[in-house]
């Protein structure tokens, strides 16, 4: 790659209202580390019909440096993707990122994912991040816990990027919150079926069609965007509050690519997943201790709530248990098999001791055989 004709990215993100997020959008979105490549913003409003929105994100786009249209009607989802994914193959990008707008992008994770793309074989259709609200891809998280944060996201992708470094994961399917796609890919595949109406759906009709042509999906496990999820669904009627589908597009799929379901399902029960995600939790857990340090804490006596940030590790009662550590939603074990419960716990954050805890030394007798921490 020569600095004479670096890669070229095309970033197209897609809006119908959003007004609450649209900002903490775009600021994500400007903060993004580009070393390696070249990088375009493209804002596509969906003909939004929330009073001055539109002229609110025109006036944002304009603001840091993005290429603002919106479509003269509503013509949903799949139709506003294939806006951002014709462009880019019209203009001659090398890669296009179809992005949802209720989104914060970790510091560094399109570059993960530009990189990624780059040293992939060229038998790639799409590359996802890693998220939260994105089913099967999320990494396992109490939604109502999440510090909806830039600097939360970007510790993540930090932490992620350091375990993971450019490792990947066969998978299904693409999912666009955050999905590179190769543009030469989309000569041949195609793009998005305008059939699947406002939308649900298209990606996967997409992803089952790339598959078909002989191409794979990855998931980037170095890379992590934050997904509030639902953000344009929920405002466009697509789901309600209380359905995270449109199971009439899902039978298209069904019907089109019998095996794609079967596909996901093998996925699924192959345990590939699983201790992906286990190790990813972990890993940002502790480069949270490390960045804000750990509470330990007795909670059968009294305590101080520890800011937000902090670790607290909630310490077991019983011999032979597994404690947890909790971090802004995330949970990760802490195996405290030993009578040195407290010993076990600091050696598992490196030796830091804790910065608070409500834990006593034990001075009865019995303490180091019943397990009953005995030093801090």
């Amino acid at each position: 790659m020569s600095d004479a004709s670096p890669v070229r990215v095309l970033l197209a993100v897609t809006f119908y209202n959003g007004r609450s997020f649209a900002r903490r959008t775009m600021e994500s979105i400007a903060r993004l580390q580009k070393e390696r490549f070249a990088l375009d913003v493209l804002v596509l409003d969906d003909a939004s019909p929330e009073p001055g929105f539109s002229e609110h994100l025109e006036a944002l786009a304009a603001e840091f440096g993005a290429v603002y249209y919106r479509s003269p009607r509503n013509m949903g989802i799949p139709r506003n993707v294939n806006l951002g994914l014709a462009t880019a193959q019209r203009l001659g990008y090398d890669y296009v990122v179809i992005s949802n707008s209720d989104v914060i992008y970790a510091q560094n994770a399109l570059q993960v994912l530009v990189d990624d793309a780059v040293s992939s074989a060229a038998g790639v259709a799409s590359i996802t991040a890693w998220s939260t609200n994105v089913d099967p891809y999320s990494l396992p998280n109490g939604a109502d816990l999440y510090v909806e944060t830039q600097d939360v996201a970007d510790l993540i992708g930090v932490a992620l990027a350091a375990e993971f470094a450019d490792r990947t994961l066969d998978i299904p399917a693409g999912i666009s919150f955050a999905m590179i796609v190769p543009v030469a890919v989309l000569d041949e595949v195609g793009l998005m079926d305008p059939v699947f109406g406002r939308g649900y759906g298209e990606e996967s009709d997409w992803s089952a069609r790339a598959s078909s042509a002989g191409y794979k999906h990855l998931l980037a496990q170095g890379s992590y965007v934050y997904h509030a999820g639902r953000g344009s669904t929920l405002a466009a009627g697509i789901v309600s509050k209380d359905a995270t589908a449109d199971w009439g597009n899902q039978r298209i799929v069904n019907h089109r690519s019998p095996m794609f379901r079967w596909d996901v399902d093998g996925f699924l029960r192959s345990g590939t997943l699983e201790p992906a995600q286990i190790d990813a939790v972990r890993a940002l857990v502790l480069a949270a201790a490390s960045k804000y340090g750990y509470a330990l804490i007795d909670a059968s006596k009294d305590w101080v709530d520890p800011a937000e940030t902090v670790v607290t590790v909630a310490i077991r009662s019983q011999a032979y248990e597994i404690c947890t550590a909790h971090w802004c939603g995330f949970t990760t074990d802490i195996d405290t098999d030993g009578s040195d419960v407290v010993g076990a716990i600091v050696e598992f954050f490196g030796g830091v001791a804790p910065l608070y805890t409500n834990v006593r030394a034990a001075t009865w007798q019995g303490a180091s055989q019943f397990g009953y921490p005995v030093r801090l």
